[in-house]
């Protein structure tokens, strides 16, 4: 018994010598990885926390129209515009006939001359008996100058040639049907021509910003607030106005949340009005940022740059320089309101010891490094 004791201890003794060598051969071989300094020695001022509203949406164009072929009007004439050219309201697009309404206008055409004619000849034989009854002498006249008259009278030819000489008037209007541009835009035509595909498309060189806001939000904003707005794709920003707040919630009701998920929170339209159109386009998607309190935004002014009289600061987005336009207002000593532009936690950068541009990655240096000490730990 006590000899099946000391066996177990050895086992035990030996097992727990074999997991400590084994921990100390692999604590010399674990990598320390030592923490990296930002290489670029860059300076920070963190904008502060703010209520604000977000509004995502669609650039749309004010005004859009499309035509379409239309039969009752006839035949469709030549298009008199090119694909992208921009024409003024009531430019001319194209010119209908109908060919109907061209044979009656040539029918009564040939009928108003055979009737003036037919005047043309009465009044002739009126004159000739005026200037017999003239030549006779009194005693053998049977009839008065009057009777004559009346008796070849043209009224009631005059009144029909009259009536159709208002068809022609009629007809002529009803012959051609002008299609015009109802406003000044751009016309775009389509490559593929199918009966599906109207003849042209209008749209307007007006945009605003078409956009949704959850029910959560829609009572903090009010008209004439200023806008953020940044195009999602290439982060162009731009600033606007909200100009329009629906009552009434979208027709699907919810809006997609996080993952995907629906969200039980209706949704509610909203218009923003845009305060340049240079570098937005029409169907461009972007995000916009209406700041909802009343303090101000005041950021040190040395990190404020100016460019074709345009004023931008460099912000650290997620690894990333990205330019943001601003908006100034007043200097305060060593720093400079700013009205618009900026979101809330933006990481403005101040100064750096090794100079930064937009566009620039500013992890892909840590990255390397980290890798270099990695490599050198090993």
């Amino acid at each position: 018994m006590k000899k099946k004791i000391g066996i177990a201890l050895g086992i035990i003794i030996v097992t727990v010598i074999a997991v400590l060598v084994s921990q100390k051969v692999l604590s010399s071989k674990e990598v320390v990885v030592e923490e990296i300094e930002d290489p670029y020695g860059i300076e920070y001022f963190t904008v502060p926390s703010m209520e604000q509203v977000f509004v995502n949406g669609t650039v749309k164009p004010e005004q859009s129209q499309e035509f379409r072929k239309e039969e009752a009007y006839g035949v469709m004439g030549d298009l008199q515009v090119k694909n992208g050219e921009t024409v003024e309201k009531g430019k001319l697009f194209y010119t209908y006939e109908n060919t109907e309404v061209a044979t009656q206008l040539s029918d009564t055409t040939n009928q108003v001359a055979r009737m003036e004619t037919q005047r043309s000849n009465a009044i002739y034989k009126r004159d000739l008996a005026i200037k017999n009854w003239n030549k006779l002498p009194e005693e053998e006249r049977t009839q008065t100058l009057e009777e004559i008259k009346m008796d070849m009278s043209t009224d009631d030819l005059d009144a029909e040639i009259t009536e159709m000489y208002n068809n022609l008037v009629s007809l002529k209007e009803q012959r051609y049907k002008e299609i015009v541009a109802p406003f000044t835009g751009k016309v775009y035509v389509p490559e593929v021509k199918d009966a599906e595909s109207p003849i042209l498309k209008l749209i307007s060189d007006q945009f605003y910003v078409a956009g949704t806001v959850n029910e959560k939000d829609v009572g903090k904003l009010a008209s004439e607030q200023i806008a953020d707005i940044k195009v999602i794709s290439n982060d162009y920003a731009v600033t606007g106005k909200v100009s329009f707040i629906d009552l009434n919630p979208t027709e699907d009701g919810a809006q997609e949340g996080d993952y995907g998920q629906t969200s039980t929170m209706s949704s509610y339209p909203v218009k923003l009005s845009l305060d340049t159109l240079e570098g937005i386009r029409n169907g461009y998607h972007v995000q916009a940022v209406v700041n909802i309190g009343k303090e101000l935004i005041a950021i040190p002014t040395k990190a404020i740059h100016e460019e074709d009289k345009v004023y931008y600061v460099l912000v650290n987005d997620f690894g990333t320089v990205v330019r943001r336009i601003i908006q100034l207002g007043k200097e305060e000593g060593e720093n400079t309101i700013v009205t618009s532009g900026l979101e809330a936690e933006d990481q403005i950068i101040l100064s750096s010891k090794v100079p930064v541009e937009e566009g620039q990655l500013l992890n892909e240096a840590t990255d390397l490094e980290a890798m270099d000490s990695m490599t050198m730990e090993e």
